[in-house]
């Protein structure tokens, strides 16, 4: 009998594979906007850019809230088959984290 997979735990090891670059590419993008805030700007455009970069922090606040729910529900035994080849959701975590870490 062919077994279903779960689609939380399909979710959860996508998450886990990609966030971390999502996530990479989001706090890079704040780090180029809040260095626009280098140049003389009027009080207007500093309160339009002040709301910019707080929408920017709030994006990467949620993307690492889904990150966390993904590793906390992550199931050893589920498997990423990118690229050919098998790891386990644990090794997918470890990953993510060291990506974290390195960024």
């Amino acid at each position: 009998m062919a077994r279903k997979t779960d689609p939380i735990a399909t979710l959860r090891a996508r998450l886990l594979a990609e966030l971390p670059d999502d996530i990479a590419q989001a706090r890079d993008a704040y780090h180029r906007l809040a260095g626009e805030a280098a140049g003389i700007m009027d009080a207007k455009e500093f309160s339009t850019h002040q709301g910019a970069c707080k929408a920017a922090l709030g994006h990467l606040e949620s993307l690492i809230k889904l990150l966390r729910w993904a590793c906390e529900g992550a199931e050893s035994s589920a498997a990423d088959t990118e690229g050919g080849t098998v790891r386990t959701i644990d090794q997918l975590i470890t990953d993510a984290r060291r990506t974290l870490q390195d960024t």
